[in-house]
């Protein structure tokens, strides 16, 4: 949908109560206005994909879709929740399918490559060749799992997922100080409380 036309909509919307009027319903269900405001909501905003307790225990695993593309969340060896691109970076093979325990590295189902719970790049099987696990042109330091920018706030997983949203405290500043007051007994609602992604 051209500019235009979008702007045109949106000034109908926010006109004086006694002239306004709601969306047409093609914002609602025009595919590519749906992904423009995918795009420009979720994808270069911080946007919340599940909670910490998804992953309670150090090598748990969920694979999550969010915007049609394929995420991984893990809690790594120290604790840490991170979230990585859930893509084998050298066929783009899907790496976990199910919830699991990861109990050593990430392996992939197509050639093996293997990659540490923090992303890195540890094993390359036969990469130079039957028994030959290097090869001069693949660097491993390059090749790790693509890390999303994430952020946790009250056990939610905040996701930038194209990295250039400003940082997650100066974007909700005044929402993390008025709840600042409730640090201390608000807490993640435990095993019921839980995204389910549409």
């Amino acid at each position: 949908m051209p500019d235009d036309l979008i702007n045109r909509d949106l000034d109908r919307v926010l006109a004086p109560i006694a002239c306004a009027n709601g969306l047409p319903n093609k914002h609602y269900t025009d595919p590519a206005t749906i992904a423009r405001e995918n795009r420009a909501v979720l994808e270069h905003q911080w946007a919340a994909l599940a909670v910490a307790a998804d992953v309670p225990e150090n090598g748990d695993a969920k694979p999550i879709e969010f915007l049609g593309q394929p995420l991984l969340l893990l809690r790594d060896d120290a604790g840490l929740v991170r979230v990585f691109f859930n893509i084998c970076r050298h066929r783009g093979m899907i790496l976990v399918d199910a919830p699991r325990k990861i109990q050593g590295a990430i392996r992939c189902p197509y050639h093996s490559w293997c990659y540490g719970k923090d992303g890195r790049l540890v094993a390359t099987p036969h990469v130079g060749g039957p028994g030959q696990n290097q090869h001069e042109g693949i660097v491993r330091a390059t090749l790790g799992l693509r890390e999303v920018r994430s952020h946790i706030w009250r056990d939610v997983v905040f996701i930038n997922l194209s990295g250039d949203a400003p940082d997650f405290e100066v974007v909700h500043e005044a929402a993390l100080t008025r709840w600042a007051e409730f640090e201390n007994w608000l807490h993640h609602g435990g095993e019921n409380s839980r995204f389910t992604l549409m």
